[in-house]
């Protein structure tokens, strides 16, 4: 009976792997092959076991094989609750971690200090992976997270080096791109806005921009958004006006979508009245309406990277640190007709 097999009280039950075994003539054991090594299964047993699964409607229980196992092929993933950018990655993520045989277990956080509780839940579950994906998992809970046997990544956070696998982005130079971009466009002041202070990522891409700006003689203040939000860089637009820069660099370009709104509703036109650029990349900083300039990262090598870490057992004893360069993305938000 496809869909489940006749039970004593008249009705159907799922079909279980002695279901299959009977129906496809085999032994439960070569049925269990063929779901988890089918490499050690002929292919015409395999196919008749695939067969009779589908007649039956049975398809294995990966979480009973990872409690026999010891082993699962899920990979938990540490994520802010929030944010486009964060949602982007973790759609190429999964995307390369199904590619390798892995499924991706989400926990999520909606405040930094909720990380550590959240930690502590991972901790209950037998992943074959964890990706750390947020730059506000503090050092400390990275080291503490490295003490676990599988192996750990952590996505675009300079301060994981050394402490856990990573995969970044090259922040800095990203930034001394979009600076050196600005002087070419004739820009003599500028500021900059970040997301938080304390976190390494916003740390590396000031640190970038200061540099190539004041090696062609112009400061850039540094304001703080508060978070790395469109709400947050809406916030920041009556200081940015106070202080009547040529051009404002945003350290994301969530935030630069806030400060482009926020500038505009005081009437400062952008490009012609001031430039903007961000970083990141993200999807909707190509939309005609926005046509941000930014700093664009290669998301999809970035979890790439990623999930053969992951994958590698290797790697939980041996942290390898992987960056890969962005590129620049000229939009309309710097294009003043005048410069």
């Amino acid at each position: 009976m496809a869909g489940g097999t006749e039970d004593p009280g008249g009705g159907t039950r799922p079909a279980t792997s002695t279901d299959v075994a009977i129906e496809a003539g085999v032994s439960q054991a070569t049925v269990a092959r063929t779901f988890s090594a089918p490499h050690l299964v002929s292919e015409a047993t395999r196919e008749r076991v695939s067969e009779a699964a589908a007649r039956l409607g049975y398809a294995p229980n990966a979480f009973a094989r990872s409690l026999k196992s010891q082993q699962s092929n899920v990979v938990g993933a540490v994520v802010p609750a929030y944010g486009e950018y964060w949602q982007n990655v973790l759609s190429a993520v999964t995307r390369e971690l199904a590619a390798r045989g892995r499924q991706l277990l989400l926990f999520s956080f909606t405040d930094p200090g909720e990380v550590d509780d959240v930690l502590d839940i991972v901790r209950q579950y037998r992943v074959s992976g964890l990706l750390l994906a947020s730059a506000s998992i503090r050092p400390d809970q990275l080291s503490a997270m490295r003490r676990q046997s599988s192996p750990t990544v952590a996505f675009n956070q300079p301060a994981a080096s050394g402490l856990v696998s990573s995969v970044s982005v090259d922040n800095e130079s990203g930034c001394r791109l979009l600076a050196s971009h600005l002087v070419d466009q004739g820009c003599r002041t500028a500021v900059f806005v970040g997301g938080v202070s304390s976190i390494s990522t916003d740390q590396a891409r000031y640190r970038g921009a200061a540099r190539e700006m004041g090696d062609h003689g112009v400061a850039l203040p540094y304001i703080e958004a508060g978070a790395f939000s469109y709400d947050a860089g809406y916030g920041c637009a009556e200081r940015i006006a106070r202080l009547a820069p040529d051009a404002v660099m945003v350290g994301s370009d969530e935030v630069a979508f806030g400060v482009i709104d926020g500038l505009e509703s005081r009437g400062i036109r952008i490009p012609d009245d001031l430039a903007v650029t961000g970083f990141d990349g993200l999807p909707q900083a190509a939309w005609a309406g926005i046509d941000l300039t930014t700093l664009v990262q290669p998301t999809d090598l970035l979890a790439r990277h990623a999930a053969e870490l992951l994958v590698d057992t290797t790697s939980a004893s041996r942290p390898t640190d992987v960056v890969v360069d962005g590129h620049l993305r000229i939009g309309r938000t710097t294009k003043r007709s005048d410069r």
